[in-house]
């Protein structure tokens, strides 16, 4: 039986028909991929801290808390 977990990679068929040198590349191109989804999620985590904190001040202004 082929164990079809690859080091934190979901199993794809086609990755057993890449060569050494695509596999390396595939997964410096993974990583890179993941360091950017990182960045974004970062991103919209703080932009909805900024987004709560002026809606807060929206309604304290408004009389509304």
């Amino acid at each position: 039986m082929v164990d079809h977990v690859q080091s934190g990679e979901v199993y794809a068929p086609w990755r057993e028909f890449s060569k050494g040198d695509e596999y390396q590349r595939l997964k410096v191109i993974e990583a890179r991929i993941e360091r950017k989804k990182r960045s974004i999620d970062e991103a919209q985590a703080e932009k909805k801290l900024i987004m709560q904190r002026a809606i807060r001040r929206m309604r304290r202004a408004q009389g509304k808390e």
